[in-house]
This record gives structure tokens, sequence and C-alpha cells, in this order.
């Protein structure tokens, strides 16, 4: 058994029915020492080529692995019904 296994808990989750949606057009990533930082924002409509940072996130470096796996298995799980959905079109 992993140590990140040992330490691994079970929490509820809460979402506020209020929870703001934030849409971003560009995302950067920075690792530094034991952090990840994330960077997300807009391009600027009135002055092209121009991007205003909406949000930081920092990350512990073990946070942002496992972000980084539970991502790449949604998304695989995403594509995978995406191209059955279009394969039943394309039968249908």
């Amino acid at each position: 058994m992993s140590e990140q296994e040992n330490t691994q808990q079970n929490f509820q989750v809460h979402v506020s029915p209020d929870l703001d949606y934030s849409y971003r057009d560009i995302a950067n990533i920075y690792v530094g020492a034991g952090d990840v930082i994330f960077e997300f924002g807009n391009i600027h409509r009135a002055m092209p080529g121009n991007i205003t940072i909406g949000n930081r996130i920092v990350l512990t470096m073990a946070n942002a692995v496992e972000l980084h796996q539970k991502l790449g298995e949604v998304l695989q799980e995403a594509q995978k019904q995406m191209q059955e959905q279009l394969r039943q079109q394309q039968q249908g």
C-alpha cells in the first residue's frame, strides 16, 4: 500500500447554490519549490495582445499530481462517451 493510500481521506463535498462560474481563455502553469501555481485569465478585448489574469490558484505538488491524474481520467472517459455518441449518430 502506498503512502498516499494510507493518508487518503473521504470527504463529503458541499457546493454552494450561488457558486460563481468563471470562463477563461488562457491558463498558465508554474512549478516552484513544492508548489504548483495555476493562473487563469482572459484575452483583453479592448487592448489586443494583452491578457488579464483573473485567478491564481496554488496547490501543493502532491495535490497537483492528483489533479493531473483525475483530470486525465475524466477527460479520457468524456472522449470515450463522445466517440460512442458519434458512432450512434452515424449508425442511426
